[in-house]
């Protein structure tokens, strides 16, 4: 098989994660989340917390990736920053019939590569209970609890990648 990895945009990823990653999604399916993962928390004393910060709209942009096979997205990520030195891998999707076959792990290789562009020194993300395999063939790590309230397609954890 041969696929493309190429840089895109929101709109053309946003039917990928509307249709198949988020459906029927009853919060409105932005650029970013306005979620934070409070990092001084987890180091000072190993909590896990997300608050709402709608300034990292204002002062981050996202990148968006996407796999193609024959003229087809079969595969999507997005990335942003969440603080200066602080990334987050969001959007991960890859279509059913592709998966297992280490695309993911490209993806989000190409997101870590990124953070590191940025000069961040950790990324974060939300994975469901079925994906977490997927950011841990790549070292992230889960912390803290599952969680279950407040999420729409649940249950999901925080997992971290140090990069620096």
């Amino acid at each position: 098989m041969s696929y493309v990895y190429f840089e895109t945009t929101f709109e053309d990823i946003y039917d990928i994660w509307d249709k198949e990653l988020w459906p029927e999604r009853k919060s409105k399916i932005e650029k970013m989340s306005a979620l934070r993962w409070n990092a001084g928390l987890w180091k000072k004393h190993g909590k896990v917390s997300i608050t709402k910060d709608r300034s990292i709209f204002d002062n981050y942009t996202p990148t968006f990736w996407g796999i193609k096979n024959e003229g087809e997205i079969i595969g999507v990520n997005s990335g942003f920053r969440t603080s200066d030195r602080i990334y987050r891998s969001r959007g991960l999707y890859i279509k059913p019939e592709r998966r297992k076959k280490g695309l993911s792990n490209l993806l989000l290789k190409l997101t870590l590569q990124i953070a590191l562009k940025e000069n961040c020194k950790m990324v974060w993300t939300m994975p469901r209970k079925s994906a977490l395999f997927a950011y841990e063939s790549v070292g992230f790590q889960k912390i803290g609890n599952w969680i279950e309230d407040d999420v729409e397609f649940g249950p999901n954890c925080v997992a971290i990648r140090v990069l620096q």
